[in-house]
């Protein structure tokens, strides 16, 4: 679908502007400084805290819970909808430069999006508009997958959909879409394949966003876009001592953390610079976070 249309699908407030995708961001992009992070008295030690934080966000749904973190192996195309064109180039600099910053790879202009974040007040009708004109938009998923995302999009401030290749197995659940690859080899020590998005998309309702800060909402769908974080933790249960973004939306609304702090930079960075292939990826994950936040 062209880019045009789809911005008067999902815009039509903005279809008249000339969108365009981009990559490389400029120098700087102010990020506002996000304090140390100190364990303090009768708080569980750092090491605990951490795993507890990766164990929980890394958990794959739709894949196997031995499988690691995906991520961009294919390079970032943005394209930001939906937003004034100032807003725009904000969050697509924001987005850019935190992507490169973790070591994901970024496109060069002119390029194919491929990580599409629309801002709609009305995200029912923009999703199934969109599905109209575009029926790859869900990969393979099926009927009733679809349909459990589109149902899902009406209680959620800010909805992800990953477009996820395994290299190996194929399936969808609750928006990762896994092809099949049969190429694939497999040790005790190696996995078969590095995991690697296709493409995602993140939909901002602008109705439950509007108290949000354009800076902070930037920073959650970087935090969702980079790897494929599991949505479906329980915020308070699994990582309540953990200063991150994904708190958000938490549905105790304390604390609301001001953006990406430094446990997410740490955990995108390692992400991106751990083993892809390894199958103790997850600890070297653990470890590399433990380390930037020891320091």
């Amino acid at each position: 679908m062209s880019v045009v249309l789809l911005a008067a699908l999902c815009c039509p407030d903005t279809s008249k502007a000339d969108p365009q995708a981009t990559s490389r961001p400029p120098e700087t992009v102010p990020i506002p400084p996000v304090p140390q992070i100190d364990p303090g008295q009768g708080q569980a030690p750092l090491e605990r805290r951490v795993e507890a934080f990766v164990r929980a966000i890394t958990r794959n749904p739709g894949l196997s819970n031995d499988d690691p973190p995906v991520r961009w192996n294919t390079p970032i195309c943005l394209l930001v909808l939906g937003l004034s064109a100032e807003n725009v180039k904000f969050v697509s600099d924001r987005l850019s430069q935190m992507g490169a910053s973790a070591g994901a790879p970024l496109a060069q202009a002119p390029c194919q999006p491929n990580f599409i974040v629309v801002a709609t007040s009305e995200p029912d009708r923009v999703l199934n508009a969109w599905y109209a004109k575009d029926k790859q938009l869900f990969g393979d998923a099926t009927s009733a997958q679809i349909r459990q995302f589109l149902e899902t999009s009406r209680s959620q401030a800010v909805h992800v959909w990953y477009n996820i290749d395994t290299g190996r197995k194929s399936g969808t659940h609750n928006g990762h879409f896994v092809p099949s690859n049969q190429r694939a080899e497999s040790s005790v020590f190696v996995g078969s394949a590095a995991f690697n998005f296709f493409s995602i998309f993140a939909i901002i309702d602008t109705h439950r966003t509007e108290h949000i800060a354009l800076d902070q909402l930037a920073d959650y769908v970087c935090m969702t876009g980079l790897t494929d974080v599991n949505l479906e933790a329980d915020l308070e249960a699994d990582f309540a001592n953990a200063p991150s973004v994904l708190h958000l939306f938490a549905p105790s609304g304390e604390g609301q953390p001001s953006g990406l702090s430094r446990w997410d930079a740490a955990f995108l960075k390692a992400v991106y610079h751990s083993n892809q292939t390894s199958r103790t990826r997850r600890f070297e994950i653990t470890e590399r976070v433990i380390h930037d936040l020891s320091r």
